[in-house]
């Protein structure tokens, strides 16, 4: 029997929402979704969030994301179809951790370790004073995700393990960081640096994560276990942590709201997600028209 499914990879923030604090799918959106779905395909959510944020977005769909598989924290984290049974989760040791945070100490950027989730997910961090941007996404994350922990001193506070080290802070900040996490570790971490959805001109977040880990390769894990081959991937995002995703596909979609240099390694560029780029895209896979692909059996 032709297996014609194809496997659809949406980001979440700036693609099927507008910012990284909304957690409701809007009528398009969640109406293209169930299009996608009803047709036989596989719609997967690959963002960069955590599995109780994601959790969020899919109890914020009405019901048209229920059971789709995730590929969460930048692809430390996968969940299969259906059972959401886990793939794949990775993390950081503590030691790797504790240079990564001395690191960040030393850039004057004030760093946060990310917990895993099957550990409650919770956000440690040291005292400091944040900018203005990461303080509106904690105080965000404490209001919608919790589990955000202050402790005195965070390298005597770390976890034996944790899925990464993050912050958001001024674009030379964190490039300057990014420069030196490069030196010290090479390929021995997997660094991602995408623009903060808070204030996209001028700040930045930088995660560092497992070697190796990225939307890309989540994506790909997602594919193998369920037997679709690349050129039956659809991946559709907005920031610089899915070009690994676009790589990972058969086909690519930026957002009209993507930085020019995302959109132009994409095959095609959609509508701004405030005028339901991504509900248009889908809706075009829905029917049938885009994208082009063979008919082999898989």
């Amino acid at each position: 029997m032709i297996d014609r499914r194809l496997l659809v990879a949406v980001d979440v923030d700036g693609t099927l929402i507008n910012t990284e604090f909304e957690d409701h799918v809007r009528a398009p959106e969640a109406a293209a979704i169930r299009r996608v779905r009803d047709a036989g395909h596989v719609l997967a959510l690959c963002t960069g969030r955590n599995a109780r944020s994601a959790a969020l977005i899919v109890d914020g769909a009405d019901g048209a994301l229920a059971g789709a598989p995730q590929v969460l924290l930048n692809g430390a984290l996968v969940l299969g179809e259906g059972d959401g049974r886990v793939l794949r989760s990775l993390g950081l040791s503590r030691a790797v951790m504790t240079e990564i945070v001395s690191l960040f100490r030393e850039a004057g950027v004030m760093p946060l370790v990310f917990g895993a989730d099957e550990g409650g997910g919770t956000v440690w961090l040291e005292p400091m004073e944040p900018n203005a941007v990461l303080a509106r996404y904690l105080s965000r994350r404490r209001d919608t995700v919790g589990a955000v922990t202050v402790v005195d001193d965070l390298i005597a506070a770390l976890p034996e393990t944790a899925q990464e080290v993050g912050t958001i802070d001024v674009t030379e900040k964190v490039e300057a960081l990014k420069r030196a996490v490069e030196k010290r570790f090479g390929n021995d971490v997997w660094i991602v640096n995408t623009e903060s959805m808070l204030e996209r001109e001028r700040y930045r977040w930088l995660e560092v994560l497992p070697p190796n880990c990225n939307k890309g390769t989540g994506l790909t894990l997602l594919a193998d276990e369920m037997g679709v081959p690349r050129e039956r991937i659809v991946a559709i995002g907005d920031n610089y942590n899915d070009l690994d995703m676009f790589l990972a596909a058969g086909h690519s979609v930026a957002m009209g709201n993507a930085p020019d240099d995302v959109r132009e390694l994409a095959d095609r560029v959609a509508p701004h997600v405030a005028d339901s780029g991504a509900a248009a895209i889908l809706e075009e896979i829905a029917d049938g028209l885009w994208p082009p692909v063979p008919n082999q059996g898989v």
